[in-house]
């Protein structure tokens, strides 16, 4: 993978990138989970995608103190105050995250169709809700052993909403398996496509979920390039 730090004006935090064949490939933007670092996922570029059919981008999640750990500082999309179904959600850190996003994925889509949003664990998160809550335009979510925040305030699908990819791994003690099945109890009423995978892992990525990853991309991209245009 060649990865360059990109246009520190558009993410300072830091940003790798890896480009396409062609440079109006659609861009794939992947956020990592909560303390770790852009370098993190960005093996998966390489693996997911080794034709070099679309653009990726693994920026840095801003340095702040998480009240799960104790006030510690490290890097995090947003606070996380608990894990379990009654905690507080800091919904105010969620919108501000989504808005800082959006003007990175109008960078990933300027050359042309709307980008691509996924992550792992707290970046999943933070991409359903830029994407679901927030209603960027995204051509698909990919939710990586995540989970939906602010479940309760889902507004629901339109034309435009983009399907989403979910995989958790069955033995998940951190984020249970069972956050994948309530999320999609509350997408798919609401009119949602949820494409659900489970697979014999904890809170990681295995290579099947990764091969999953590539064959959804590309069917989302032919589906694309079959429409008519108007």
């Amino acid at each position: 993978m060649r990865n360059t730090v990109s246009n520190p004006d558009v993410w300072p935090e830091g940003l790798l990138t890896r480009p396409a064949r062609e440079p109006t490939a659609p861009g794939i933007v992947i956020l990592h989970g909560l303390g770790a670092s852009m370098e993190d996922l960005a093996g998966m570029a390489d693996f997911v995608d080794p034709d070099g059919r679309f653009r990726w981008f693994f920026p840095n999640a801003p340095m702040r103190p998480v009240r799960l750990h104790e006030g510690g500082m490290m890097r995090a999309w947003y606070d996380i105050h608990g894990l379990d179904a009654q905690s507080s959600e800091d919904a105010e850190g969620l919108r501000d995250m989504a808005a800082r996003l959006a003007v990175l994925l109008d960078h990933v889509a300027d050359r042309g169709a709307p980008p691509i949003l996924g992550g792992f664990s707290q970046g999943g998160a933070m991409s359903l809700y830029t994407a679901l809550h927030a209603g960027y335009p995204v051509a698909a979510v990919l939710a990586l052993s995540a989970y939906l925040p602010l479940r309760a305030q889902v507004p629901g699908a339109t034309a435009k909403s983009p399907p989403v990819f979910w995989a958790h791994g069955q033995r998940d003690t951190v984020l249970p398996p069972q956050y994948m099945d309530v999320a999609e109890q509350i997408l798919t009423p609401l009119g949602y496509s949820v494409a659900r995978h489970r697979y014999a892992m904890a809170h990681t990525l295995c290579e099947e979920e990764l091969l999953d990853v590539r064959v959804f991309l590309r069917t989302i991209t032919d589906l694309r390039e079959a429409e008519p245009t108007r």
